[in-house]
């Protein structure tokens, strides 16, 4: 479910320019939108934002993955803190690198890989994870499965992934009116990054746009249920 470093991006290529050259976010403290325009630039941002650390994931650079995960807590969860923001994204980073071991140890056959006992280390990450958050601890069962039966290209892994998304956005926003769009956006991000390429990248990082815009409008909305997307 990685990005991988042989694939990377071609060395006349990089994310600056498949964002657009749109810069990182480098705050230390969060930026809550209150308008239209300020979502859809902050949404810009945390689609760049997540694409590299997942990107620096793969590359091996695991401080700029952090850093970049970071970032994307900090504002979407302006109440908890940057301290605990940034546990939140080492936690994640060593949910990708667990789940990185156990999806490529040599040897293994898909039934080995979803017996693999070290899922229980994967999950016990996303436990921590989802406390600091104050994320309800489904989540991080969930999200373990998604993983789980993702890497072996089991498509149960398609309905934890909508549940977890549920799950967080459920935080995140106080309702889950969106949840059945946001759940399919997830899925066909997921299936962006599965392509391996400049374009997979290029399109994950649009649809991740939108992902966010309508997370941060429906958290700015009164009534989430009446946001209009344009």
């Amino acid at each position: 479910m990685t990005i991988s470093e042989e694939m990377a991006l071609p060395q006349e290529m990089n994310l600056s320019q498949a964002a657009g050259q749109l810069p990182t976010v480098a705050s230390k403290a969060p930026f809550v939108p209150k308008t239209t325009k300020e979502c859809k630039a902050l949404a810009k941002r945390l689609a760049y934002n997540v694409v590299t650390g997942y990107v620096e994931h793969d590359r091996g650079h695991l401080d700029k993955a952090v850093e970049a995960f970071f970032q994307v807590y900090l504002h979407l969860f302006p109440d908890v803190g940057a301290l605990r923001c940034w546990r939140a994204a080492e936690l994640y980073v060593q949910v990708l690198v667990k789940q990185d071991e156990i999806e490529n140890h040599p040897g293994h056959d898909s039934e080995q890989i979803t017996g693999d006992s070290r899922w229980a280390d994967v999950e016990s990450h996303l436990l921590g994870f989802a406390k600091i958050l104050d994320i309800p601890e489904s989540y991080a069962m969930n999200t373990m499965n998604y993983y789980r039966y993702h890497g072996v290209r089991d498509n149960r892994y398609v309905n934890y992934c909508i549940e977890s998304d549920r799950i967080i956005n459920g935080r995140i926003i106080g309702s889950d009116y969106w949840s059945k769009i946001l759940g399919s956006l997830y899925i066909l991000l997921t299936d962006c990054h599965d392509k391996h390429d400049p374009i997979g990248l290029e399109v994950g990082l649009e649809f991740a746009r939108k992902y966010y815009e309508i997370i941060l409008r429906a958290r700015t909305s009164a009534s989430p249920e009446i946001l209009v997307v344009k």
